[in-house]
């Protein structure tokens, strides 16, 4: 809900930041993992947004908690140069 009222970035090539997804990964402090396409495209403005956002909307107001960002990660066949297709 949180990205319809507010979208992420764009960079000059007109690139923008996507959140795939969150999840919570550990409790104690509250941790919640946000896995997006690249972490860099997200300034800190918007990342205190998110975390504003995630605060009110799940209820952790007055609750210290963290944001991991995470990018994806490169494939192995692209880190090889290698080609998945096989030549026949």
């Amino acid at each position: 809900e949180a990205l319809t009222w507010k979208s992420p970035p764009t960079n000059r090539q007109g690139r923008q930041g996507k959140i795939y997804y969150g999840t919570q990964v550990r409790t104690q402090p509250p941790t919640i993992a946000l896995f997006v396409n690249d972490p860099k495209r997200f300034n800190d403005n918007y990342r205190r947004y998110i975390e504003r956002q995630i605060r009110e909307q799940l209820g952790f107001t007055g609750t210290p908690m963290r944001l991991i960002w995470r990018g994806k990660k490169a494939r192995d066949v692209e880190d090889r140069g290698l080609n998945r297709a096989a030549k026949v």
